[in-house]
């Protein structure tokens, strides 16, 4: 397979090229330029034109091959590969739909278990570890773990994948090209991980509270740039009631401003203002950057302030706050736009917003996208190059199958109820973000770091916390560059 070269078609074209019939400005450009998209039929043109658009794999049989994967179970995050029946459900029926398509192609059965995170990765190392080569053909993994698995030879590094081809346009190259380091791919999301968007952060909002309270219209304010983190921490603290008057406020009780789960949550304030607790340089390799990123600080002791009054509730983990926020308790509600779908029965009138830009100098929005889960080759599978043919016909066929449903149908028909939370989706996917101390450094980096949010509430120093972790974040880097330098050897 020729080298991998990250240059395809960008997220933002891709998502316009679905969704034509929602042409709004902030789909090409979120500051609302007045560039505009091509239309429906013509997007179907390019998309035909487009030589990046087809399956090059070979015309061949596997002879009734069962074709075994173990994934995870998400209905909010749509990450089972293949549901058991047709439901009337769109994006049930079209991953329905494309399975059984793929298994007429090729002749294949696949044969899907679904599990948990850990399981999953135990999973691997089993098969790995154990020297059996029967077992699954695929395996989902959170993009941590593979890559942790990837690291360990756990994985087939996607060089030898022979039909796996990531420059093709239903591969997510915006996001992919995030996640290398010094130019080595060790995962790639298709169109078949929609994942990656249900994954990605928003702002949920009560339009009955904005209205009754004259806050003024809040998708003007993001269109003009007027969304800033002093737009948002004003109007929290003017959204918070103590409903019951006994003096304390409750999640569920009192409204509040801003209430989410702090792990999904507190990443996004530092994210969305641009910064990182990890950066690439210009070869595109890792350095720690939250030390002495006096920005970067400021931020995040401003943040910390805030979530000490009574207008935030973001230190918990706990599903209520989704229970609150359609009970009317809460301003916005921080979450991702999978979420969505548990509020198709609310009668609560409510809009998606982007995360806002920390001040009128910051450029453009910025939208945090954790780390989501795809599907991956055992080192030891049984036929690699099978698997990989199979792996880009997932991708390939998802693209105007499970991907258009999934936003044609799930979340602008069925999950919003304006077009202006529609154009904030646009804005939202078209800048996409990932921070590798927030994804594949999680459990050393953002998950620690977050805890000390919680754990210290307003008595964490951040000058002193984030100089903290820049010994570890050095030492996981220096794994990783001592492997990749082995593997180069």
């Amino acid at each position: 397979m020729k080298q991998i070269v990250v240059k395809s078609l960008s997220l933002i074209s891709a998502f316009c090229l679905l969704l034509g019939c929602f042409s709004m400005a902030a789909c090409s450009d979120p500051q609302n330029t007045t560039d505009t998209e091509p239309s429906a039929s013509n997007a179907e043109t390019e998309s035909m034109e487009d030589p990046r658009a087809t399956l090059d794999t070979p015309n061949v049989k596997y002879g009734g091959h069962t074709f075994h994967v173990s994934s995870i179970a998400s209905e909010t995050h749509y990450t089972t590969l293949d549901p058991e029946k047709l439901s009337g459900e769109a994006v049930n029926d079209a991953l329905y739909e494309r399975n059984r398509k793929i298994e007429a192609e090729y002749d294949i059965v696949i044969d899907c278990t679904s599990t948990d995170i850990g399981t999953n990765f135990t999973l691997l190392e089993k098969q790995v570890m154990a020297g059996t080569d029967d077992d699954y053909d695929m395996i989902m993994q959170i993009c941590r773990n593979a890559f942790s698995a990837a690291t360990r030879n756990l994985l087939i590094n996607y060089k030898d994948l022979t039909y796996v081809d990531i420059d093709k346009n239903y591969y997510f190259d915006d996001i992919n090209e995030q996640f290398t380091i010094g130019g080595n791919t060790f995962f790639a999301y298709g169109y078949d991980s929609i994942n990656v968007f249900s994954l990605s952060s928003a702002l949920f909002f009560n339009k009955e509270i904005v209205n009754e309270m004259n806050m003024g219209n809040l998708y003007d304010d993001v269109r003009n740039k007027n969304w800033t983190y002093d737009r948002l921490y004003t109007l929290a603290n003017e959204a918070t009631s103590d409903e019951n008057g006994d003096g304390v406020f409750t999640l569920g009780e009192d409204v509040l401003g801003l209430i989410g789960n702090y792990d999904r949550t507190i990443p996004c304030f530092w994210v969305a203002a641009g910064e990182k607790l990890i950066n690439k340089d210009e070869e595109d390799l890792p350095a720690y950057a939250a030390n002495g990123n006096e920005r970067m600080i400021n931020i995040m002791q401003e943040a910390a302030t805030h979530f000490d009054t009574d207008a935030f509730d973001v230190y918990g983990a706990d599903n209520n706050r989704l229970s609150a926020f359609m009970d009317g308790k809460a301003l916005f509600l921080s979450t991702g736009i999978g979420e969505l779908s548990k509020l198709k029965s609310t009668e609560l009138d409510y809009g998606v917003l982007p995360w806002p830009i920390y001040d009128k100098n910051q450029e453009n929005y910025v939208s945090r996208c954790g780390d989501a889960w795809l599907h991956c080759v055992p080192s030891n599978a049984e036929n690699p190059e099978r698997t990989s043919a199979i792996m880009q016909a997932l991708a390939y066929y998802s693209a105007d199958t499970v991907y258009k449903a999934y936003y044609d149908n799930a979340l602008t028909s069925k999950y919003v109820r304006d077009p202006e939370s529609v154009e904030m989706m646009q804005i939202i996917l078209s800048t996409l973000s990932i921070d590798l101390g927030d994804t594949i450094w999680f459990e050393n980096l953002r998950f620690p770091l977050t805890k000390e949010f919680l754990t210290k509430k307003g008595n964490i120093g951040i000058t002193s916390t984030f100089k903290s972790y820049e010994r570890i974040a050095n030492r996981e880097i220096k794994k990783v560059m001592d492997f990749l330098n082995d593997q180069n050897a």
